[in-house]
């Protein structure tokens, strides 16, 4: 006795391509903040509309990667916990790189 599978063709061709997307994952990237914090990302998960917003309302006037480094890593840390659902930027971060992964992997 034997069964027929429909669609096998269609289910590796997609593994296949989500095996190649995984492979152009690989290494580091240096993602935009507002890419890998989207509007969306920010919306779900703080009390501001964009990434954006949420520096324009911090107590530090960040307007470049150098300003946002200055800022002392505890306050970042207490300012992430008060005005998101995360307890740091360490999570915040992980979390916005996981759907940015998933985006890109065509998951979500």
């Amino acid at each position: 006795m034997s069964f027929e599978i429909d669609g096998l063709d269609e289910t590796i061709e997609t593994l296949e391509d989500l095996a190649s997307k995984a492979e152009e994952l690989d290494g580091d990237h240096q993602i935009p903040l507002d890419e890998l914090f989207t509007e969306s990302f920010m919306q779900q998960n703080s009390e501001f509309d964009s990434i954006e917003q949420f520096f324009e309302e911090s107590p530090w006037e960040i307007d470049s990667q150098e300003d946002l480094e200055e800022v002392p890593q505890e306050d970042m840390d207490e300012y992430v916990d008060e005005h998101t659902v995360f307890p740091d930027t360490d999570e915040m971060t992980d979390n916005a790189g996981e759907e940015w992964v998933a985006k890109q992997l065509g998951l979500k």
